[in-house]
């Protein structure tokens, strides 16, 4: 009976260890799964998004383009600016249909443009094509009273046969004007602009801004390819600096919610098990 007795509790005992065994084998294995998980999960972190994310570098901004100064050029009334002038062949410059000049031989060059009343007013504001200085207003036969301009980068501006009187001119010696400054108003028949350069040779032995008025030898320029140039260059800038607003206002934008998502992000890690552990683990 005693033999019966103890076999049972031999057996209770080992059923008892071997329960006690498989219970310390599951711990192990919850506790390798756990941290097993752990470690994927740590190891998984960041994200492939939250990586490109920081990753991402903020939009650069679009510089504005400036016009050069010896770039800006205007029109010398409104009206040309709104009206389209058909301008006859004796106010263009260049060979002309019109004898500018017979002795010692004929000519038929003209030095500049003329800008008659009847295309842009009597009376009308004579503006300044191009910033510059005043050297001398003056009266001389053919030209009538004329304003000599010379400006800083070399180009030289003659508005002639416009001034019947000297009332009708606004601004003195020595003046700096502005491009589209009101130098007086056109009393005669027509504005002559001529532009040319001060390396050129174009004042006569008394001291007039118009020598080789009857050559075309390179002493005066063409003003209406100048300004027209001036005024396509000067929209082309306007309309780049106009499109680089745009993007530049989308990009700030764009910049800041990315430096927003960063900083969430940011504030999410501190508070993520990888933040205490990845010195650890790395």
């Amino acid at each position: 009976m005693s033999s019966k007795k103890s076999t049972k509790k031999n057996q209770k005992n080992k059923k008892q260890k071997n329960n006690k065994k498989w219970r310390t084998i599951l711990t192990i294995l919850v506790f390798i799964g756990l941290f097993a998980f752990a470690g994927f999960y740590i190891h998984s972190y960041p994200v492939a998004d939250d990586i490109k994310l920081v990753a991402t570098q903020p939009k650069a901004l679009k510089a504005k383009k400036k016009v050069a100064e010896k770039d800006i050029w205007g029109y010398p009334f409104a009206k040309c600016y709104t009206k389209k002038i058909k301008y006859l062949s004796g106010q263009r410059y260049g060979q002309t249909d019109i004898c500018r000049r017979t002795y010692p031989k004929k000519s038929y060059f003209h030095d500049g443009w003329d800008f008659g009343w009847s295309e842009v007013g009597n009376k009308a504001a004579v503006l300044a094509v191009h910033p510059g200085t005043v050297k001398k207003i003056a009266y001389v036969q053919g030209l009538d009273y004329y304003v000599w301009v010379v400006s800083d980068d070399g180009y030289v501006e003659i508005y002639q046969e416009a001034f019947l009187n000297r009332s009708d001119i606004s601004v003195k010696v020595g003046q700096k004007l502005k491009l589209g400054q009101k130098i007086g108003r056109l009393t005669d028949s027509h504005l002559h602009l001529g532009i040319t350069k001060t390396s050129k040779d174009y004042i006569t032995k008394k001291g007039h801004p118009y020598k080789n008025y009857y050559k075309n030898n390179g002493t005066w320029l063409n003003p209406m390819t100048i300004i027209t140039t001036s005024l396509e260059k000067q929209a082309e800038v306007k309309e780049y600096n106009q499109k680089a607003d745009s993007y530049n206002i989308k990009a700030t934008s764009y910049n800041k919610n990315l430096a927003a998502k960063k900083a969430k992000l940011k504030a999410e890690e501190r508070k993520h098990l990888y933040h205490y552990v990845k010195g650890f683990i790395k």
